[in-house]
Formats: C-alpha cells, sequence, structure tokens
C-alpha cells in the first residue's frame, strides 16, 4: 500500500492494547535512503500524563515513534507495544526534533 504524508497526518495511533495514544504528526525521512523512518505523535493529553512528557494547553506532548513499532496501517495506525510499554522502547527525556 502507497500512503502519503497528507494521507497518515491526523490519523489515530493505537497502541496493542487498544488505548487511543494520539494522532500522527510530522513524517520523518532518512536523507540516504528516503524512506520514513520515524513519525511524530501528538499525544492525547492522559497519555501524555501517563508518559510524563512535556506538555500544555496549547501544545500537546509529542513523541517520536520509529516505524518499526507499527503493527498494522489502515484507518487507524496500531502498534505492537501498548501504552505503558512505550516508556521501554522510546527515550523520553528528549522533544522530537524541530519542535522547540
Amino acid at each position: 500500500m502507497r500512503l502519503s504524508d497528507e494521507n497518515l497526518r491526523g490519523r489515530t495511533i493505537i497502541g496493542a492494547d487498544g488505548k487511543v495514544i494520539g494522532e500522527v504528526g510530522t513524517l520523518f525521512l532518512d536523507s540516504t535512503s528516503f524512506r520514513v523512518e520515524s513519525f511524530q505523535v501528538k499525544l492525547d493529553k492522559p497519555i501524555a500524563e501517563l508518559l510524563g512528557t512535556p506538555h500544555s494547553l496549547f501544545r500537546p506532548g509529542v513523541i517520536e515513534v520509529p516505524v518499526s513499532l507499527v503493527q498494522s496501517v489502515g484507518d487507524t495506525l496500531v502498534l505492537n507495544v501498548a501504552v505503558e510499554g512505550l516508556r521501554q522502547v522510546l527515550p523520553m527525556d528528549t522533544e522530537a526534533p524541530g519542535l522547540h
């Protein structure tokens, strides 16, 4: 299946446990292979709080998720890890690039 960034942005992201995590934001490409290597997730407020990700009233918490964590793509993106498992597989001490 071939998708554009316009088709993916704003799609809901669900963890392997069925919990809504947030929505797709920016896609990040590898400059050598020109393949998507990761994408920004704009976290829902409860998930940002659960993960301890900085957020405010006007700015959602964000994380960068490698495409290797995507189990399936349809109307939603389903990850192969539960929400609570994101702490173990993602570096939580840095923000996604370009969001300062």
